[in-house]
């Protein structure tokens, strides 16, 4: 450094590093600012009661004659990917275990949660997803709710009816009937589509690697989970052992459908009339899905069945452990909970 050019000076230095970051800062300033909304996210991470006042749709189910009838309702979101799932995806390997791209789920989601159809009109020939990000997005719906589908207060009742060994399997199955039976009815018809939908790909996992026992794994935080028991990983054992038996045993659980529910119990040991569920056909614009409303104290005591259509005679499905001497494991048998 010569005489001619000192050294800069300390002021000077601070004067020429705040032209970069004044102007900047002072265009931010005047520009508006955003407020985050309360409803950014108005179906993932809320309740379930809560999510589906905005975006849940009926289900149909079949009797032996092909009769359609009303039977519960289900998130959009969930019966959209279930559809789609089960159209495309119960062949790929390792379908819910490979994560699909984050910036496709990003656009998926915000799809499911944009007013006011929050994805009901999604059309999937229109789209650009894989099987992998349907997967995902199904999955991440059911693990960001604030409580698991099998509420908390019951947690405990779920694992208790498995953890007495040696136990009798029908003493089992009976009481998941009856605790399924005591759930928010909104829990229950998640739970009942999920178990359904997770069986389809268990019958499958010859092709798809998803056995009932790696389902068990992998949706086990979304469907059956509790705060004090998430860094005890000795305790998610048992909780998994539960969510296999529910995926292995799913069509006794399946309520008692058309002709509507009489007032007397069926027979605890007589399987289910009707294996079928799907989002009941209403209009020419979407023939699957429809929005109904989700509280239960909006819904008649009698369940709200109402006829909406016909299907062909169909036949009880055996799911993936045949039981009771019904059966065999190889027989042909229908899928549940959507089109094929």
């Amino acid at each position: 450094m010569t005489p001619d050019h000192p050294p800069p000076s300390k002021a000077s230095l601070l004067k020429w590093w705040s032209q970069f970051t004044t102007a900047p800062r002072a265009k931010k300033d005047s520009e508006p600012h955003k407020v985050p909304t309360q409803d950014e996210h108005p179906v993932f991470g809320k309740p379930l009661k809560e999510s589906l006042k905005r975006a849940s749709v009926q289900i149909s189910t079949a009797n032996t004659n092909g009769d359609l009838y009303v039977w519960g309702y289900i998130p959009v979101v969930v019966a959209k990917c279930g559809l789609y799932l089960k159209d495309n995806a119960t062949e790929v390997e390792g379908t819910f275990r490979v994560n699909g791209s984050a910036k496709r789920m990003r656009d998926l989601q915000a799809a499911f949660e944009a007013p006011p159809r929050y994805g009901k009109g999604l059309d999937w020939k229109n789209e650009h997803y894989t099987t992998h990000d349907v997967a995902s997005v199904f999955r991440r719906y059911l693990t960001q709710m604030p409580e698991p589908v099998i509420p908390h207060d019951m947690y405990h009742d779920f694992r208790d009816a498995l953890a007495r060994k040696p136990y009798r399997e029908e003493e089992v199955i009976a009481t998941y009937k009856h605790l399924i039976h005591r759930m928010p009815r909104g829990n229950q018809y998640l739970l009942l589509y999920v178990l359904d939908l997770l069986s389809v790909f268990a019958r499958k996992s010859s092709k798809n690697l998803m056995t009932a026992t790696n389902l068990a794994v992998i949706f086990r935080p979304g469907l059956i989970s509790h705060p004090n028991h998430e860094l005890s990983p000795s305790e998610h054992h048992l909780s998994q052992q539960v969510l296999e038996f529910l995926i292995q045993h799913q069509d006794w659980f399946l309520l008692d459908i058309p002709p509507p529910p009489k007032s007397e119990p069926p027979p605890a040991w007589r399987p289910p009339r009707t294996q079928y569920l799907t989002p009941a056909p209403q209009n020419d614009e979407d023939p699957d899905l429809v929005f109904i409303p989700s509280s239960d104290d909006e819904r008649p005591s009698t369940g709200g069945w109402k006829l909406v259509g016909q299907r062909r005679r169909i036949t009880r499905r055996r799911t993936t452990h045949e039981h009771l001497g019904g059966l065999p494991s190889s027989a042909p048998a229908r899928s549940g909970l959507g089109r094929r």
